[in-house]
């Protein structure tokens, strides 16, 4: 019978985490009021076109959101706490479509129990933004 791995134990660099998710119009509208960004390169589709974009843009905070969902959700235990994010937009998201996140652990340090995530949001395959999630594990 196989051992269960469990704490800190249950880290290791390599590991991978990913889901696929998409942002609703509801979405994009309910971001909006809770940040009070109503730019209107998110929110009017006419403003977008005129940008060069095909619809209104997904926020960018709201596509990082999914860092969070990494550490509060997405890993073996509640104990990590997020210590920073870096986020580079690379091409636009729009409402509705089907996006993949995917995350793998590139630091994990035992001295510090700090951990270090690269991540990357795609839409069929191709990258639209890419960035880091750092943070720290208490039990």
């Amino acid at each position: 019978m196989a051992e269960t791995v469990s704490g800190w134990d249950a880290y290791s660099e390599g590991m991978q985490r990913g889901w696929d998710f998409r942002f609703s119009s509801e979405n994009m509208r309910t971001f909006e009021q809770l940040s009070g960004d109503h730019n209107p390169i998110h929110t009017d589709a006419a403003f977008a076109k005129a940008k060069g974009f095909d619809a209104p843009l997904v926020f960018g905070l709201l596509l990082a959101s999914q860092l969070s969902r990494l550490i509060g959700q997405e890993l073996p235990d509640n104990h990590a706490i997020l210590t920073g994010i870096t986020m580079d937009f690379v091409s636009p998201a729009f409402a509705d479509e089907d996006l993949r996140f995917n995350a793998e652990l590139v630091n994990k340090s035992d001295a510090t129990h700090a951990l270090g995530f690269k991540c990357r949001i795609t839409r069929a395959g191709k990258t639209l933004c890419r960035g880091t999630a750092d943070a720290v594990w208490r039990a």
